[in-house]
């Protein structure tokens, strides 16, 4: 039986999320060619949609692939997007897949309605599962953690020279800074880890300059002692091989964050408005203010109307205290670390 995932919806955490359940899936993957560095390392077929061309021609392109391969099931996977719903529309086969409820003007086509047997699984949103777990349901796939993860030998062999003393892995940048602790506490958190004899290794995309400017200021004379070292704007697959066998790590809501809870890694997230009931990692703990407004995360809309709407300046991340998160992590290394 034919198969295919259409999965080009949804950032860096959620394409990692899936990686589990992409594991055990036999069919046709359709992704964004942005994650080709990610998907080397596995033995997929993968139909790519190319960022450099344009919707229309992706989606031309695409259907006329889908109808090649005659699937008898397309699965969309959640949370579903403009681009997901539009390729569900246009193919043959069953569909299965789940409707976030979440809509704009940019994807009035989500609205498209499909018969009956299209809806073989529909979940509401509001019901608190997470993500891996309506895409668990919509695959008919339960995945496995840890999960081992496909490794680059050169970052296998370097992280695992590192990992001869225990490190902290922390992730204190993001793609959209709203979803952002504040740097100084991070930096006042990593500090307390060191003094506790474990090392630290800070990850930060292209996008995180400023944050990888403070902490190289920071942290110079670690990073000679090779305490700390710092991974930034390098391959996701480094990131991947420090993440898994880091001690534990301290994560905004971030792909970083997906990485190491999916790893078996304990990893304590920082939250602000986002649904962490959706989108918390697995071996996960949560850190967050149980604000009467927050979550309020809406999918559709994403992060800049937050930040634009938000009448308390995101107070629901901004006012979480440096000690709230160091008790949590202190308790676990009075659990787990040897101190002598």
């Amino acid at each position: 039986m034919n198969k295919i995932a259409i999965s080009v919806s949804g950032g860096l955490g959620d394409i990692i999320e899936l990686l589990p359940i992409f594991s055990k899936f036999q069919g046709y993957i359709v992704v964004s060619d942005l994650y080709k560095e990610l998907f080397s390392l596995y033995n997929f077929k993968i139909i790519w949609w190319e960022e450099k061309r344009s919707e229309l021609e992706n989606i031309i392109r695409i259907t006329k692939k889908i109808y090649e391969i005659k699937p008898q099931i397309v699965y969309g996977t959640y949370p579903n997007g403009r681009r997901i719903n539009v390729l569900l529309a246009l193919s043959p086969g069953k569909k299965i897949f789940c409707d976030d409820g979440n809509y704009n003007l940019k994807r009035l086509v989500s609205l498209v309605k499909l018969s009956k047997e299209t809806y073989p699984i529909k979940i509401p949103f509001e019901e608190k599962l997470t993500y891996r777990e309506r895409n668990s349901i919509i695959f008919g796939i339960t995945p496995e953690y840890p999960f081992e993860f496909a490794e680059i030998e050169e970052y296998k062999k370097e992280s695992e020279e590192f990992a001869k003393s225990k490190y902290a892995l922390i992730q204190p940048g993001a793609k959209y800074k709203t979803k952002a602790w504040d740097i100084t506490k991070f930096i006042k958190i990593s500090k307390k880890i060191l003094q506790e004899g474990i090392n630290v290794v800070f990850a930060l995309g292209k996008e995180d300059k400023e944050e990888f400017y403070i902490i190289n200021d920071n942290f110079r004379k670690e990073e000679k002692q090779d305490k700390v070292r710092i991974i930034f704007g390098e391959s996701i697959n480094k990131v991947i091989s420090y993440g898994k066998r880091a001690f534990f790590s301290l994560c905004n809501d971030s792909a970083v964050a997906h990485i190491t809870g999916i790893a078996g890694v304990k990893t304590f997230v920082i939250y602000g408005y986002t649904r962490y009931y959706h989108t918390a990692p697995p071996n996960s703990e949560i850190i967050r203010l149980d604000l009467p407004c927050s979550p309020c995360y809406n999918f559709a809309n994403g992060e800049l109307t937050v930040k634009k709407e938000c009448k308390i300046n995101i107070a629901c991340l901004r006012e979480i205290s440096e000690n709230m998160v160091w008790e949590k992590i202190k308790s676990f290394l009075y659990k787990n670390h040897r101190f002598f």
